[in-house]
């Protein structure tokens, strides 16, 4: 079940990205291990959970290139451009989705995180755990919702 989770949501990302910007998602079980195990704690429908991970992917790839800026690297423009390029197009497929609340929710910590890295702090972003999160304030507000009613 992961293996084809993790292959439907890179042959969507793949789809949906622009091939111009030539950015190959290369994505194995490892590094989606975080983010499987809070797929797998939630009761969510097969799509969402390819969105979620889809979601997890270009967080976790955009935060990775822009790790690899690193003065007078030869690919220093190349991985400024693609790590731009992911977090615009996480952007744009969480629209897609219809996750804007899961955007508002991550917003602040994606935003301290690009701060802390350009003052030259790399900690380990966890995206799987504001998601994680996220999922479990939503389900708390559904339960919630059905007992009021």
């Amino acid at each position: 079940m992961n293996r084809q989770l993790i292959e439907d949501t890179i042959r969507q990302l793949q789809a949906e990205m622009s091939p111009v910007a030539g950015i190959q998602l290369d994505l194995s079980p490892a590094e989606c291990e975080r983010m499987l195990a809070v797929l797998e704690r939630h009761d969510l429908e097969y799509d969402r959970k390819l969105h979620l991970l889809g979601i997890y992917s270009i967080l976790t790839l955009a935060a990775e290139r822009h790790m690899e800026c690193v003065p007078h690297h030869p690919d220093l423009t190349r991985n400024i451009l693609d790590g731009d390029y992911l977090y615009s197009f996480y952007l744009q497929f969480a629209v897609k989705c219809r996750e804007l609340d899961l955007v508002a929710y991550l917003a602040p910590s994606v935003k301290k995180m690009q701060i802390r890295r350009s003052n030259g702090d790399f900690a380990e972003y966890n995206p799987a755990a504001g998601i994680d999160e996220f999922l479990l304030q939503e389900s708390g507000q559904r339960s919630r919702t059905s007992k009021a009613i």
